[in-house]
């Protein structure tokens, strides 16, 4: 593609604005350490957009009130990067976020993993891709107390933790995105009904946070 794009330059023939090539990934958490609160996070996927170098997802976790598995989108936002090892001709692919679904919150989150040879990813198009990313999170919010007009006071517990993540290429999801020439909103929209049919529900409110969040367990008590 890189080629026909040069060549289509050195011709001075018109180009068409690029379109977006969506890559899959299915999201796996491992709470790995010591941690307080910490053990909603469960899967989702990962959206890689490889022309606009961003990354968006739809996360599985668990309501701590009622133990139902929900998804929430929002929580991990990034970019994606590739890079050469120094003294090698290895590349590798990585994915990062620095962002959390509020300011409250802190979160860190990096995968990598080393480039293969082109794949499809449809509509006929090939890339070199990382199969496989692997590596961690690390998430904490602060505690909070809330009094309302009532002297009635809401607990919303804090959360500290890490868990080790891997990512997998869906090479079938991927195909039918890029065949549909789906953005990553569109991408988004159709993982979130792919979750749906596995009986994934949608976020709770109010828990357990009424934000795009996997913030906390609410516990009501009367001073």
């Amino acid at each position: 593609m890189k080629k026909l794009l040069l060549l289509a330059l050195a011709a001075g023939f018109p180009l068409l604005a690029a379109r977006a090539e969506i890559l899959i990934y299915d999201l796996s958490f491992d709470t790995s350490g010591p941690s307080v609160n910490y053990s909603f996070l469960q899967g989702g996927f990962l959206v890689v957009d490889s022309s606009s170098k961003a990354v968006s997802s739809i996360v599985t976790l668990t309501d701590p009130d009622t133990n139902l598995l929900y998804y929430s989108t929002g929580i991990l936002s990034g970019s994606y990067m590739e890079m050469v090892a120094e003294g090698t001709n290895q590349e590798y692919a990585v994915l990062s976020s620095t962002s959390g679904g509020t300011t409250s919150e802190n979160l860190a989150f990096q995968v990598l993993g080393k480039t293969s040879n082109e794949v499809n990813i449809g509509s006929g198009n090939a890339l070199s891709i990382a199969r496989r990313l692997r590596g961690y999170l690390l998430a904490s919010a602060a505690e909070s107390v809330t009094t309302d007009t009532s002297g009635q006071t809401t607990l919303s517990y804090g959360f500290a933790g890490a868990s080790k993540v891997s990512a997998k290429f869906q090479s079938a999801l991927t195909e039918e995105a890029n065949n549909n020439r789906q953005d990553s909103a569109a991408t988004i929209e159709r993982l979130t009904q792919v979750l749906i049919n596995r009986g994934v529900v949608p976020q709770p409110s109010p828990s357990p946070s009424p934000t795009a969040t996997p913030t906390t367990t609410t516990l009501t008590t009367t001073l």
